[in-house]
């Protein structure tokens, strides 16, 4: 068994739709945020296997981990805001965070002083790093239509209820191609943030557990573990 004694098993892990990172099909979670996760507890002997980890929505997963010792969600966007709510584990993957347009709106935006001195109707997910992203920027949030998942966001998007959808640039075309709509009819039309995805953890964690993640993290790091599991 290795040196560290894993003890992870108090830990309640939450996840969300997020593809490729972490989603649900079939009733079986997937993605490379869980196989990091899996291979995690693998190497410290972990009792805990996929089937362990709870899928909900974002923003229920979101104030979860906020509320409730012992808790950790992922794949979760690192930001200074957000840097004292949480412990971290991580980095897993970067990520970009984008305004998403149907192409043929032929929307072009410059600036976010441009974008709120314009008529464009916006969403983005409730607690997301879009919307926090936006707020961040200095957009006016009185364009912005809450949506409730990022599939019905898409959908605002498709039937032209929405112009733009603040989101990460990838799993919104992963999301479009995954619900039957062509990828190539999409494009992000403005850059809101580059930052890097992370296992997020309720404060309170015992950092004993925190360091344990971290250690592993790092080893498959070494082992070229993780290389493999984000660059298939």
């Amino acid at each position: 068994m290795p040196v560290w004694a894993s003890g992870l098993e108090a830990l309640t892990f939450i996840t969300e739709e997020y593809p490729p990172y972490n989603f649900q099909r079939d009733g079986k979670l997937q993605g490379r945020s869980v196989e990091i996760l899996d291979a995690i507890f693998d190497l410290t002997e972990t009792d805990l296997t996929t089937a362990d980890i709870h899928y909900l929505p974002w923003a229920r997963g979101y104030e979860t981990t906020l509320n409730k010792p012992n808790t950790v969600l992922f794949s979760t966007t690192w930001t200074p805001s957000r840097n004292a709510l949480f412990k971290w584990v991580g980095p897993i993957a970067t990520d970009r965070v984008g305004l998403i347009a149907r192409k043929d709106k032929g929307i072009e935006i410059e600036s976010i002083d441009e974008l709120n001195h314009s008529d464009y109707r916006l969403t983005a997910i409730r607690e997301d790093i879009g919307e926090q992203s936006l707020e961040a920027a200095g957009v006016d949030m009185g364009q912005v239509r809450e949506a409730i998942s990022n599939t019905s966001a898409l959908q605002m998007l498709t039937r032209d209820r929405v112009d733009l959808w603040a989101y990460s640039e990838d799993v919104a075309l992963w999301i479009a191609e995954e619900t039957g709509l062509d990828p190539a009819n999409y494009e992000s039309v403005y850059t809101l943030s580059e930052s890097q995805l992370y296992f997020a953890l309720h404060p309170d964690t015992n950092e004993r557990l925190v360091a344990t993640m971290q250690d592993a993290l790092e080893r498959l790091r070494e082992q070229g573990v993780l290389e493999d599991i984000l660059e298939p």
